[in-house]
């Protein structure tokens, strides 16, 4: 009963020394992707297409939306 035991430690310095990638993984990642799929350093045709993609959705969202209840009021009207 007097042997001694070493019991494994978890050592700081092997988590200090990982590198850090910039990519978007996963969760909790130290990379930034960006909103909305815009990368950081996106050509800018490649930002632009994406924010007239998306206001282009939006648009016909809110179009197909406002049709569609004009429709169901005049139904119950």
């Amino acid at each position: 009963m007097s042997e001694k035991t070493i019991i494994p430690l978890l050592n700081k310095d092997e988590a200090e020394n990982q590198e850090n990638n910039s990519t978007c993984s996963g969760c909790n990642s130290s990379g930034c992707c960006g909103g909305f799929g815009i990368k950081a350093g996106s050509e800018k045709e490649v930002v632009f297409r994406n924010i007239f993609l998306y206001l282009a959705m939006g648009i016909i969202m809110f179009t197909v939306a406002y049709i569609v209840m004009r429709i169901v009021t005049w139904i119950n009207a």
